[in-house]
């Protein structure tokens, strides 16, 4: 009986390990996928990490790319996994690319595949590529920036000291939103502005079909319609001169609010703003000054939610969640492109930091 548990302890002590391990070095991992569709097939591109080991070699690549076509999604997709003498791993996927072609017209296809595929974290985020191909987006890349899928997710994540134009939803919350009737989803962006890759305005769909972007100064103000904002930025003029200027950025997340009685709906925001540059030649020692400013902010504010409200009409996409709300409240489904609109806004200045005035 020893000899027999000896025999099993000295397997299990040498044969313990998982039986579908397999080497890092064995793998191709993909960090980043771009998506198009022309002349009636899907173009891929995996954008996959290079592991070799070139003796610390600063100069070799820091990533490869492998490229497949096909009818269909899946053969496209597998097309592009034969180019590859490695195992796909696509668990540490960060960013997919699609173009604007497939957001419009082959959204539902896209999701159908990737939900299916159980190699595929759903936690990536999905990303169109704004006026050009999503390869041009995924195959660019610099000394900064030498792997683009993560570059752009730092974008998505990081969007501070400047306006907060990103769509902070990955993959999975994008589809969740997409197949609520009573919800429309939106993305991120990617476009090429003088080579560099920068944040686009975000996108918004009605159903599974990618309708139309918003402006940057709409982006930044649906996020704070919707209680996500990290940062924004307003330039307003002076209230007591037009030509000169103030500008002002938020801190803290802003507050919002939907109220709904019977077709009447109420959206309020209210913002914490603190002062960053100040051209305006006024008494900051008065609480009238500060009165004057928050008045003017309001005005502003109150004008972007209604060009995002406007858009969001335009192209019956309920990116504000009007119709869920409605449901919540009266257990029936009402089209929200009819209901009657107000728009609130308040905005506070923390008059407890410092004030710097530049003089023109």
């Amino acid at each position: 009986m020893k000899k027999w548990l000896c025999l099993i302890s000295f397997v299990l002590l040498f044969c313990t390990g998982c039986f579908d391990y397999t080497e890092l070095n064995d793998m191709a991992i993909v960090s980043g996928i771009s998506i198009d569709y022309e002349m009636d097939h899907y173009d891929v591109s995996f954008e996959i990490l290079n592991t070799q080991n070139k003796e610390n070699n600063d100069t070799s690549e820091k990533v490869l790319f492998s490229y497949g076509s096909g009818k269909s999604i899946s053969e496209a997709f597998s097309n592009a996994s034969l180019e590859i003498a490695h195992l796909p791993y696509m668990a540490h996927l960060k960013t997919i690319i699609i173009s604007e072609e497939v957001a419009k017209k082959h959204i539902e296809e896209i999701i159908d595949f990737l939900i299916r595929d159980n190699h595929i974290r759903n936690i990536f985020y999905l990303t169109i590529a704004k006026g050009v191909s999503a390869f041009e987006i995924l195959g660019h890349s610099d000394k900064n920036n030498p792997v683009t899928s993560t570059a752009i997710a730092n974008l998505i994540d990081s969007d501070i000291y400047s306006n907060h134009i990103a769509a902070e939803l990955n993959f999975e919350q994008f589809v969740m939103n997409i197949i609520d009737p009573r919800k429309d989803t939106y993305a991120s962006s990617i476009e090429l502005k003088d080579d560099i890759l920068k944040l686009g305005p975000i996108a918004i769909f009605k159903s599974y079909e990618m309708q139309d972007y918003l402006t940057e100064e709409e982006s930044a103000t649906f996020n704070v319609m919707n209680g996500e904002s990290k940062e924004i930025h307003l330039k307003i003029n002076c209230p007591d001169d037009e030509n000169n200027f103030i500008v002002l950025t938020t801190f803290n997340t802003p507050k919002s609010d939907t109220l709904i009685q019977e077709n009447e709906v109420t959206i309020k925001t209210e913002i914490e703003t603190r002062i960053v540059e100040n051209h305006c030649n006024m008494d900051f020692k008065k609480v009238e000054t500060y009165e004057k400013i928050q008045e003017k902010i309001k005005e502003k504010l109150i004008q972007n939610m209604q060009s995002v409200l406007n858009k969001s009409l335009q192209n019956e996409s309920d990116i504000l969640r009007i119709e869920q709300s409605y449901y919540q409240k009266y257990k029936k489904e009402i089209d929200f492109t009819k209901l009657h609109y107000n728009l609130n806004a308040t905005a506070i200045i923390n008059r407890n930091g410092l004030i710097f005035e530049v003089k023109s």
